[in-house]
């Protein structure tokens, strides 16, 4: 696949800051010559935040945050998603859960008993899983996740599986759904990081190989509508910070006006089956963008 060559442009402006400041704001598009608006943007309502903080999902929430194989993201639509291998456990706002994985538990149990719903709904994943044979970038994705999160790491993991919202942008002229795996900060350099993730050599070409995840951060990141898709970005990141800080998720991090200054870079994380890999995904990365290899080990990215 080829990518067409964009040329960069510079980093946020100052008028994409002042907005970015503005308290309780909707973003506001003017594409296509028509002006749209939208808070369809990822932050819990305050109402589900006070659940979880001191009402009756505090439980839920303290189980979530007491087993590392589970990891909590803020959603759109005021939600927040529970996460098992990168299988969607809960959606915590409805008190839900896809049966797309099978034999679901009955949900009510997250909230009276959440260790046995995990339990339950773990199994069901596992399952699934197994039957999709698609568990081992699966694990690498959440592993990577949960190894990056101390103090002294050089990079935090704020989100996994992030898309960009579009509902402000005319449907000619919305670029095709991308999702990138992980979403972080480089908090030397306070530089906004996607990584993509690759377990193995079998799925470094095609659909959502290399090729397609450069192409996709080159479309939203400094294509036409890259103004736009920045804007949300920086709110996104500035919500979840906010929002993980209130749970008791983040600690010794907050928001940086320093994310808005420079351009976000694509890092590709490769999780080898074997030593001799790691040349030969080097090869077909081509020094295009900085590689990072991570083992069964060890899940650190430096």
């Amino acid at each position: 696949m080829i990518c067409e060559c964009l040329v960069l442009p510079p980093a946020f402006s100052s008028v994409d800051t002042n907005e970015l400041r503005k308290p309780n704001r909707f973003i506001l598009s003017n594409v296509g010559g028509h002006c749209k608006k939208t808070d369809d943007m990822r932050k819990i309502d305050d109402k589900l935040i006070d659940r979880l903080t001191k009402g009756d999902l505090l439980p839920l929430l303290n189980y979530i945050k007491s087993d590392n194989e589970l990891r909590l993201e803020v959603r759109q639509n005021g939600d927040a998603f529970v996460y098992y291998r990168k299988g969607k456990a809960l959606e915590i706002k409805k008190i839900k859960v896809d049966t797309k994985y099978g034999n679901v538990p009955n949900t009510e149990l997250a909230v009276s008993n959440p260790k046995e719903y995990f339990k339950l709904i773990k199994k069901t994943i596992d399952n699934w899983l197994e039957s999709k044979k698609q568990r081992a970038e699966f694990d690498s994705q959440q592993n990577i996740a949960k190894s990056n999160q101390d103090k002294i790491d050089k990079y935090i993991i704020l989100d996994m599986e992030y898309a960009f919202e579009q509902n402000q942008i005319e449907k000619i002229s919305r670029e095709k759904r991308g999702i990138f795996d992980l979403l972080g900060i480089d908090k030397e350099t306070n530089r906004i990081i996607f990584f993509e993730v690759k377990k193995g050599m079998g799925a470094t070409k095609g659909k959502s190989g290399i090729e397609e995840h450069i192409c996709d951060f080159e479309k939203y990141l400094f294509g036409k509508n890259a103004k736009t898709f920045k804007t949300n970005l920086v709110k996104d990141i500035q919500n979840i910070i906010e929002d993980k800080i209130k749970l008791g998720i983040i600690d010794n991090f907050s928001f940086s006006d320093a994310f808005e200054t420079q351009n976000p870079e694509l890092v590709f994380v490769f999780h080898p089956d074997t030593n001799s890999q790691i040349q030969e995904f080097s090869n077909e990365l081509k020094n295009r963008h900085k590689l990072i290899v991570v083992s069964d080990n060890n899940y650190k990215l430096k």
